[in-house]
């Protein structure tokens, strides 16, 4: 059982099911313990009156003035029982009828008490005591049905019975109603995190219960260590494709040196893996420029983030006359990683400055989830091209500078948020249209 919830209330049931359990046999024992002893203390006391009642005659014989006794002695099972017993006589009370007590004579002074089987089959508690009157020993035996006894007793348990589980059920919904306000703390970190996914907040507030400080200060530093960890991996990219241009420039000017013009197919075979990792350094540099030292977790704001994004493009595509025509629902944020959708649209913009005579469209919209739209007016792809377009290192056209690795990229960025991304021929444009939905989030 993974609730905690569920693991308290199992424990608290159990816990109060065993409570209850010895409770009530606690309170049951003592309570017949307590009733047969007050029993036992009438009986002794009908015995004493009964030997007051006894009359020794002369020659040894003993006699009962009943007019001295309890008139219940005298109805036949009534549930009183008397046997007086002495060396030569028994008397027995008319409520035994023809049955009798099966007890053995007690000494004087003797006392015994126990339980056995009635006339009926019912059970007794015999009281039973050794007397000496008139220099005649005796043995008293008064006895009375102990049935209604058990059944008050019988209808005591049912009674705490019905009232421990309705107490067990009141002490259930109680701690449920407990555990939950005690639990509301971890929806509200749940939600923070939520909130944390969505970029809404830097880092998990501490003001939370004790116990949860250092689960939230323990996120908090694996945050923070992330944020480095990805700042210092962007930083040391960048830095590594700086390093490798000039290597890459002396290569490309020993190419084409007096040495290779001999052999010009060596030479070819040694420009075009130059060429390709210069393609993929530039690509690193430009990916720098256009995302800039942006925040993990924070939210992308369209209004604010696309039109310096425009500027970049227009500053590396300046031999063409871009003209931007940006449709984007006003106050709208996307619920994603700043640096994704940077570099989501920066590959899709900058695959339409590419090929775009110089009109370019921007739409992005949350009607129905993120929605974003990029089209040009270019030449566009014929279908069986559209098919191929997010294979890596497809070029449509040779002439074009690139590596033909920015539409498969977006492509992944996209599949890593579980959105879809279709190509088309622009209906207005005429040229590529690239559409991108992403799932709701938060």
């Amino acid at each position: 059982m993974n609730s905690l919830q569920g693991r308290l209330s199992t424990g608290l049931v159990a816990t109060l099911l065993v409570v209850f359990l010895m409770q009530g046999i606690a309170v049951s024992l003592f309570l017949r313990h307590m009733t047969e002893d007050y029993i036992a203390s009438r009986l002794e006391h009908d015995a004493e009156s009964l030997l007051a009642a006894l009359q020794i005659l002369s020659d040894g014989s003993v006699t009962l003035d009943t007019s001295r006794t309890d008139p219940i002695y005298q109805r036949p099972y009534s549930g009183h029982y008397y046997r007086i017993e002495s060396a030569r006589q028994l008397l027995r009370s008319r409520s035994l009828w023809d049955q009798d007590m099966s007890l053995a004579p007690l000494p004087v002074g003797a006392f015994q008490r126990q339980t056995l089987r009635g006339p009926e089959r019912q059970p007794l508690l015999i009281v039973a005591r050794g007397y000496r009157k008139a220099g005649e020993a005796l043995t008293i035996a008064v006895a009375e049905d102990l049935g209604l006894i058990e059944q008050t007793v019988r209808h005591f348990q049912w009674l705490f019975l019905l009232l421990s589980l309705g107490v067990v059920s009141g002490l259930i919904l109680l701690q449920r109603l407990l555990v939950r306000r005690s639990l509301r703390p971890l929806a509200q970190v749940r939600t923070d995190i939520a909130s944390l996914e969505r970029g809404e907040i830097a880092v998990l507030p501490e003001q939370v219960p004790t116990e949860l400080v250092p689960l939230t200060r323990e996120i908090n530093r694996l945050l923070g260590a992330y944020a480095d960890r990805l700042v210092r991996s962007r930083h040391a990219l960048g830095n590594l494709a700086h390093a490798l241009k000039a290597p890459l420039s002396l290569l490309t000017q020993l190419a084409g040196d007096a040495t290779f013009k001999a052999a010009p197919q060596l030479g070819e075979r040694l420009v075009a893996p130059i060429d390709t990792m210069r393609n993929l350094i530039d690509r690193e540099l430009k990916r720098a420029r256009l995302a800039g030292g942006s925040v993990p977790g924070r939210r992308f704001t369209p209004e604010e983030e696309i039109p310096p994004l425009l500027e970049v493009l227009r500053r590396i595509y300046h031999d063409k006359e871009l003209t931007f025509d940006c449709r984007l629902a006003p106050g709208m944020t996307l619920s994603a990683d700043r640096e994704d959708m940077l570099e989501l649209l920066g590959n899709l913009l900058d695959n339409a400055c590419k090929w775009c005579r110089g009109h370019i469209r921007i739409t992005v919209d949350s009607e129905a989830g993120p929605y974003l739209r990029v089209e040009d007016d270019g030449p566009g792809c014929t279908p069986e091209q559209l098919e191929t377009l997010t294979e890596r290192g497809v070029r449509i056209d040779e002439s074009i500078a690139g590596h033909g690795l920015g539409l498969a990229i977006a492509c992944d960025i996209v599949t890593s948020y579980a959105g879809r991304m279709h190509f088309a021929r622009s209906k207005e444009l005429g040229g590529l249209s690239v559409d991108v939905q992403l799932p709701p989030r938060g």
